[in-house]
Order: structure tokens, then sequence, then C-alpha cells
């Protein structure tokens, strides 16, 4: 199935964006410790190589929209982040795996991690960002090289 056909909604779309808000202050020390993510990279990574649809990458994205707004996060941030990053445009192969509200060096933020394939849908290459709130600064930046 070609990433523009609609394709069915099924049971492997029960993977999901890890969303979490949490009081933790990272720093660059510490966002190399835990990051990746390598939990939430590589189930989505899995389960949507073999199988990408426009539709499933949508429906990825809306359920994680659903559960920020669910935590009472101002969801309009992480739709500004989403499309930012090319999650929104079709075609582009970028995927979010992880979401966290906290703070970087002291300042409240996003730290969002993607799965990104390069011109095809065979994830697996990550970049972690924080960004900060509600300016959307990036304030740090690292990803697989």
């Amino acid at each position: 199935m070609g990433c523009n056909d609609l394709g069915p909604i099924d049971d492997a779309d029960d993977v999901e964006v890890t969303v979490k808000v949490s009081t933790t202050n990272y720093d660059k020390q510490s966002l190399h410790k835990l990051f990746p993510d390598t939990v939430s990279l590589h189930n989505i990574a899995s389960a949507f190589s073999k199988n990408f649809t426009e539709r499933r990458k949508t429906h990825l994205v809306d359920n994680m929209l659903a559960r920020i707004t669910a935590l009472r996060e101002d969801v309009s941030i992480m739709d500004k982040i989403v499309t930012r990053a090319g999650c929104k445009n079709p075609g582009e192969y970028v995927l979010p795996t992880y979401a966290e509200r906290a703070a970087f060096n002291g300042r409240d933020a996003w730290l969002v991690q993607f799965t990104y394939g390069l011109g095809v849908p065979s994830f697996g290459r990550w970049k972690c960002l924080a960004y900060s709130i509600p300016d959307l600064d990036t304030l740090y930046l690292f990803q697989t090289r």
C-alpha cells in the first residue's frame, strides 16, 4: 500500500505515542541518558515500517493530541510542534513517538521524540527536541546521525 492510500484502521493501530506530564527538570546530560525512549521508538517504528498509510499516521497524531487534551494541556502548542516537524504533511515520513511536558534547564518545555524514514516509510531514525512553552523556541536537539 502506498503512502497516499487511505487503508483501513485496524488492530495494529493500538500503538500509541507515549504522552505524559512530569515535574522533571531535564538538562543536556539527563536527556542523553534517558533518550531516545527506545520502547516508544521501537513500538511505533515497527508498527509503521511494514504498514504505513497516511490515514494511520493521521490517526496516530490525532490520538496523541486527544490524550494531551485529556491531560488538560494546551493542545494547540503540540499541534504546532507536530505540524512544524512535518507529521501533518502528506508524503513526509515523520511520526511522533514520545511527548512529555516537563522542564528543560528550568524552563517550561515539551520534550518530543520523532522517528522518521529517509524518503521511504522505513522508520527507526530518531530525533529528540526540547521546545520552550509557549514560544516554541528549540532549546535543544539531538538525533541519530
